[in-house]
């Protein structure tokens, strides 16, 4: 059987952020992050037909499983992004738009120095508060139990939302694969549900806005300015994130490339800055292969080779 996968997966490429809306039955969209084989995605687009189900899967693997399972249903309205589940939720999808949000049993994360990666870190919370619409919740199931505890503490210090009693061995409308085998060997399972009850009062900041190009005047030639930034590193803007330039390369035609790597909150991205002559100097642009996204990281490194250019 052949499979149609471009139907459900949705890219980055149909515009940031997503007009999510556009594909609901009703205007109404919920997210389960990290859906593995896409049972628990299916049961949510089964239930809610009227609802638009985005499922958000950072490996490959399990997004086209998932992609395939939604259509041999046949259901259509439900769909698949791959990625890292931090940033296309920022960046994909408008403020306060998502009325439910969903996480079945992610990993813990137990060691200190992947800390970062657990939905009990503050700037988590900030991105639900960003994303979920008011009366909407976010909802965890864990077979850990100090992870629900510590999520609901984290989540209650932040005044927009508020945490019910986290709950032993719920009864669910359904149950997962691991959480059957789970339940089979005799352990416990927890489940935590984190309800928002006020408005933003300021939108999240607009980095889909910042340019992927500028033109510096300056009388360097393009082999001097990429030869000045390699192996040049820095903050992001804000200080948020960090970069790096690596390798550099000249085109036969005069066109420069640099290699740029950045990293924010742990999300890492490789792509290149290409240095365009022109008649008043050269333009640097953020090369579009790959779409990477416009992050803090990306920002300042593109700032950092403006400055680099107009240096004299």
């Amino acid at each position: 059987m052949s499979w149609n996968l471009n139907k459900v997966i949705v890219s980055q490429n149909d515009g940031l952020p997503v007009d999510w809306r556009e594909m609901s039955p009703s205007g109404r969209i919920f997210v389960e992050i990290g859906f593995g084989n896409g049972e628990f995605l299916e049961y949510l687009a089964r239930s809610n037909p009227e609802v638009l189900i985005v499922g958000i899967e950072v490996s490959q693997w399990c997004a086209a499983k998932g992609a395939r399972r939604i259509l041999a249903a046949g259901y259509e309205n439900a769909r698949v992004m791959h990625g890292d589940a931090r940033f296309l939720l920022r960046h994909c999808f408008a403020p306060e738009s998502v009325e439910r949000v969903y996480m079945n049993f992610p990993c813990p994360w137990p060691k200190t120095r992947h800390a970062s990666r657990r939905v009990t870190v503050p700037s988590f919370s900030d991105l639900m508060n960003d994303l979920i619409s008011p009366g909407g919740s976010f909802e965890l199931a864990t077979d850990v139990d100090w992870y629900a505890q510590e999520t609901a503490e984290v989540f209650s210090v932040n005044p927009a939302f508020r945490a019910d009693p986290v709950e032993i061995n719920p009864i669910r409308p359904y149950v997962t694969k691991y959480e059957r085998k789970w339940k089979a060997m005799g352990k416990d399972t927890w489940h935590l549900t984190i309800h928002k009850d006020t408005e933003l009062t300021e939108k999240p900041e607009g980095e889909d806005d910042w340019p992927m190009e500028c033109e510096a005047s300056t009388k360097k030639s393009v082999k001097e300015v990429i030869d000045s930034l390699k192996d040049c590193e820095g903050e992001g803007v804000g200080g948020r994130g960090h970069w790096v330039f690596r390798d550099a390369f000249l085109s036969d035609g005069g066109v420069g490339l640099l290699l740029v790597i950045t990293a924010d909150e742990g999300f890492e991205q490789h792509f290149y800055l290409k240095v365009i002559p022109n008649p008043r100097g050269v333009t640097i642009k953020v090369d579009s292969v790959g779409h990477p996204y416009r992050t803090p990281a990306m920002r300042a490194a593109l700032l950092k080779a403006l400055a680099a250019a107009e240096q004299q």
